[in-house]
């Protein structure tokens, strides 16, 4: 049974029922629900778990379900079957993940000339992001952190034109000459789509997490914050991401109980910021055990502090949860590309999948060469392959010639 996906945006809220052998359970194959409601606490018949595991990526399993049948609604227009109210964004190129694969690509196909857009979900979590020092790539000083190299290769694709955007992507729509990439507040329509969301994603660890994976439990609180005002929330994970998510929850909330397995120091500015909200509950040191739920989705977690041998229950009706794995991140495009049977997208030479337009890079290939100094090459090959499909060529240009 698939669960199809429940996603906040920005003008309203649009909600699928879940499928059942019988048709649509609840009867409503599909509703919009406008603005006014979309602060409701959520319904529990309709999945909440707007596919955002460890994506990028955007990325979404129960997105995944909806192959061929997202559809777009600006000013009144549509695609296949589901309305989608904002602001659309066309480019010659689309690249959902800012690591140094995406940049690398971005920073080749803007050279070309080709209108290029990175949608990022947070520049600071990924692999190379959360790198203290890089030793082995060619060029620089081996006392650069992971993130000041990442930042320096984003900062060289946007001088070239490239437009890059901080986005959740929980759908992409593969089918046709024009790809379709989906956020909460833009749509994104390119002539090819490059996925570059790399291997931090993980397979459900906690007990009931796959249970109540889109009946509660979520990986996105920018798509699914809104159906939980006035309801009690809880948050797992430490990183930038779920600071960042936990603080969006407070607009909604009425509690946001921020579970940690580490203890938050005064120097961590942001985090501070956070525990200063009124109606943040911090459980430091502390991990989540299990998650709890009936037919009616999530009711609550169990949390056990280091070094208690008891676990405590704390009530709450949604659970966020950002915590990092190593699994390629492709839930937002499951059945969309083909896949090897380690997980990883597979890509040719010119690192094409087997959709035209559509081409992955770096980490989300799951290659066992997993380096900075790999993905970029992957980046380059990828955009010289992307300037030959949109140009018409027979062989790839390339930047120089030896006379």
């Amino acid at each position: 049974m698939k669960w199809l996906a429940l996603v906040a945006v920005a003008a309203g809220a649009l909600r699928w029922d879940q499928p059942s052998g019988d048709g649509v359970r609840h009867g409503q194959a599909l509703a919009f629900t406008p603005p006014s409601h979309a602060c409701q606490p959520r319904m529990h018949s309709a999945s909440s778990g707007a596919g955002s595991r460890w994506l990028a990526s955007g990325r979404g399993r129960q997105a995944g379900a909806l192959r061929g049948g997202a559809r777009r609604n600006v000013g009144g227009s549509s695609r296949n079957g589901v309305c989608m109210m904002a602001e659309e964004i066309e480019c010659d190129v689309v690249i959902v993940g800012g690591g140094p694969a995406g940049c690398t690509c971005a920073l080749y196909t803007s050279r070309a000339d080709l209108k290029t857009v990175i949608v990022d979900k947070n520049p600071s979590i990924g692999a190379l992001a959360i790198t203290s020092t890089i030793a082995n790539y060619p060029g620089v000083d081996r006392s650069m952190s992971g993130e000041a190299l990442l930042d320096q290769m984003r900062e060289q694709a946007v001088q070239y034109g490239t437009d890059y955007r901080r986005a959740q992507v929980f759908l992409v729509d593969t089918e046709g000459d024009r790809k379709y990439v989906y956020t909460p507040d833009a749509t994104f329509v390119a002539r090819a789509l490059v996925l570059a969301t790399g291997a931090m994603g993980r397979k459900p660890s906690y007990k009931g997490e796959d249970t109540y994976l889109g009946q509660g439990v979520s990986y996105c609180a920018t798509c699914d914050g809104a159906f939980y005002r006035d309801s009690e929330v809880a948050v797992v994970g430490v990183n930038q991401e779920a600071v960042e998510e936990a603080q969006f929850l407070t607009k909604f909330a009425s509690t946001v109980h921020w579970i940690t397995n580490t203890k938050i120091t005064a120097e961590e500015g942001y985090k501070q910021q956070l525990l200063s909200c009124p109606n943040v509950k911090h459980w430091d040191n502390t991990r989540m055990t299990a998650i709890l739920g009936d037919d009616s989705g999530v009711t609550g977690i169990t949390v056990q502090e280091k070094g208690s041998s008891s676990e405590e229950q704390i009530d709450a009706e949604g659970v966020f949860i950002y915590v990092a794995g190593s699994k390629p991140i492709t839930d937002f495009c499951e059945g969309k590309v083909a896949f090897k049977e380690d997980g990883g997208v597979d890509v040719n030479d010119e690192m094409s999948t087997n959709v035209p337009g559509v081409f992955a890079i770096g980490d989300i290939r799951n290659t066992p060469y997993k380096q900075v100094v790999v993905a970029a090459s992957d980046g380059c090959v990828a955009a010289m392959a992307i300037d030959r499909y949109l140009k018409g060529r027979k062989s790839v240009k390339v930047d120089w010639i030896h006379e």
